[in-house]
């Protein structure tokens, strides 16, 4: 009984890690990329690190099932950063302190904290994903039989021990 228990903490924390790892982890890891691009100086940093939080994120989807909005939507994100490239390229052939520039560089940080907000928005419908929910089901499952063997075991016991 204990070799159960043991193992359904273990595939609890194994479902737990791989949750985080396969679901969250990726959307957290491109909002610090983001978080480090909308603190660059250059729109050459500003491309890089959203290049790299554009890699992370899924192509498509939405993680809200119920009632999902355009903003949690990650196709839209990924058009979103795509703008952001694109106008990143186009300020980077302008003198570095003219007014076009600096405003341009206002205008790129300010969209891409307004990204940073929507993959917070999105981040706790990530753990609702359809694995998560099976694998959550099978490891209730595996508790409630647990409890029926133990109980069974406890019955037979008291069973045996008023035979004596």
């Amino acid at each position: 009984m204990m070799a159960g228990v043991l193992a359904l903490i273990a595939f609890g924390v194994g479902m737990a890690l791989y949750g985080y790892q396969v679901a969250i982890y990726p959307v957290d890891l491109a909002g610090g990329y983001l978080s480090r691009a909308e603190s660059a100086q250059t729109p050459e940093d500003i491309a890089y690190f959203v290049r790299l939080a554009r890699n992370e994120l899924p192509e498509f989807g939405n993680p809200v099932w119920s009632f999902p909005t355009a903003k949690t939507d990650f196709g839209l994100i990924h058009r979103n950063l795509d703008a952001i490239l694109a106008r990143a390229n186009s300020i980077s052939s302008l003198e570095p302190y003219s007014t076009e520039y600096n405003t341009g560089m206002y205008d790129i940080h300010a969209s891409i904290e307004g990204i940073q907000k929507q993959l917070v928005d999105a981040t706790p419908y990530l753990y609702v994903s359809f694995t998560n929910i099976m694998l959550s089901a099978v490891w209730i499952a595996v508790i409630l039989a647990l409890f029926a063997i133990m109980r069974r075991g406890r019955a037979r016991f008291r069973q045996e021990y008023e035979n004596q």
